[in-house]
């Protein structure tokens, strides 16, 4: 037998393992008539448990939250039990919505449209439901609709740290607006002796992320849909300017030694124990930082703005942790029934205070601490939904990219016309 062959039977075998094993534990649960929900979210559990309770108190409706960590793992088990038809009530697929609509076409998700036409769509912030849906004549063929229901939302911005930014001389009510005024912040930081920025950008979704705010300010959504299909070049002038972004931070030594491979982790116990004074991170990063440096004294900022941009600067975000609901479940109307009770301003006020997530309850978001409302205020200005996504393989060569620029490995017109190179590839291939 071949060497491909035995790690296809391998891989069959340990899926088929894996199945065995979850339908064994199916069988042999206690809580056959309880809703039961899986989730990856381990610092929410106890929270979670506490509100199953409620909820059996109010409706003799028993709710069942099964913790499993970390996150590939917990995607294992989801792949896994749909291919053996044997998901849980409630669940999250972790998936990027190419995945997400495969499951949606194959039976996995249920259409929650007219559930959440009756009144409950309303409770939520809005960009967290486009997160959720589905537009006509989207490119992977779902109906339209909203399939998911968000728990909490989040966007990604920039924190700094008010001591070290007086230390250099710099006001700490005032964080820079404007690019120029940040490379100008960063030189002060670095002359103070001070790491002047810091993140996760080893995970490349991350540095994604934050190249993303530049590509909707210079390009806006047309613009984008415009270089998804071809009609724009990735080597175009303004996709150059982005690069050339991170070649001058890194020209005026804004990094942090380390960054490109840095887990988002590692970034964060950076900036909490005072090793750096600005990091790009999310609205989860206020739980993070609280648990590593209680007495941390931070503000958050906006990504700088570009003088010549031509669209308003959004940034990455909306949609937080979101929850599926079975179509295949025999519980499925007792799931949706949990869910909106779940989702109101109650029950999502008292997740936000436990949690430190920002409540996709737009009602339940007044009383948040104040660094929470500002995050919460930046929900708007998050980006739009797409009706089409870039392949991943061009996703991840920008990514790649933009970390050979910082290092100096490549420079910025040999990036794009990298990255161009393979974009005509995955054209030639999509054809």
């Amino acid at each position: 037998m071949s060497k491909r062959n035995i790690l296809i039977a391998l891989q069959s075998f340990c899926l088929c393992l894996a199945i065995f094993m979850i339908a064994g534990c199916s069988g042999s649960s206690k809580n056959e008539d309880a809703v039961k929900i899986w989730h990856w979210m381990t610092d929410r559990q106890e929270a979670f448990e506490k509100l199953a309770k409620d909820y059996y108190d109010q409706t003799g409706v028993k709710v069942v939250f099964e913790t499993y960590a970390p996150t590939d793992v917990y995607k294992n088990k989801i792949t896994a039990a749909a291919s053996g038809h044997l998901l849980p009530d409630i669940y999250n697929p972790q998936s990027d919505k190419k995945e997400l609509a495969s499951y949606i076409n194959a039976g996995y998700i249920a259409d929650l449209t007219d559930e959440m036409n009756t009144g409950w769509k309303d409770v939520f912030f809005e960009k967290s439901l486009i997160a959720n849906s589905f537009e006509e004549n989207n490119e992977w063929g779902v109906k339209p609709g909203i399939y998911g229901v968000p728990l909490d939302v989040s966007s990604l911005m920039i924190y700094y740290n008010k001591d070290l930014f007086k230390q250099a001389g710099l006001d700490p009510e005032n964080p820079p607006k404007t690019w120029p005024e940040f490379i100008e912040a960063g030189k002060k930081l670095r002359e103070a002796g001070i790491q002047p920025f810091v993140s996760g950008f080893g995970e490349a979704w991350l540095i994604g992320a934050f190249a993303s705010s530049y590509q909707w300010s210079l390009f806006g959504k047309q613009g984008i849909i415009d270089t998804i299909d071809g009609k724009i070049p990735y080597n175009d002038e303004r996709w150059l300017k982005i690069f050339k972004l991170f070649e001058e931070m890194k020209d005026n030594k804004m990094f942090a030694s380390g960054i490109v491979t840095m887990v988002n982790k590692d970034a964060e116990r950076t900036f909490a124990t005072g090793r750096a004074a600005m990091t790009f991170n999310g609205s989860w990063g206020v739980n993070v930082y609280k648990s590593m440096n209680s007495a941390l004294n931070y503000g958050i900022m906006y990504p700088p703005s570009l003088p010549d941009a031509k669209y308003p600067l959004l940034v990455f975000g909306g949609d937080g942790s979101s929850m599926f609901v079975n179509a295949e479940s025999p519980r499925k109307d007792k799931a949706i029934a949990f869910l909106k009770w779940f989702t109101q301003k109650d029950q999502q006020a008292y997740l936000a205070k436990e949690t430190l997530n920002i409540p996709s309850n737009k009602d339940s978001a007044d009383d948040l601490p104040e660094i929470l409302q500002e995050f919460s205020k930046s929900i708007d200005k998050t980006f739009e939904n797409l009706p089409k996504l870039e392949a991943w393989q061009v996703t991840n060569y920008i990514n790649i990219n933009l970390q050979s620029v910082i290092i100096g490995e490549k420079d910025p017109e040999r990036a794009v016309r990298e990255v161009q190179e393979e974009k005509i590839r995955q054209m030639k291939v999509q054809k």
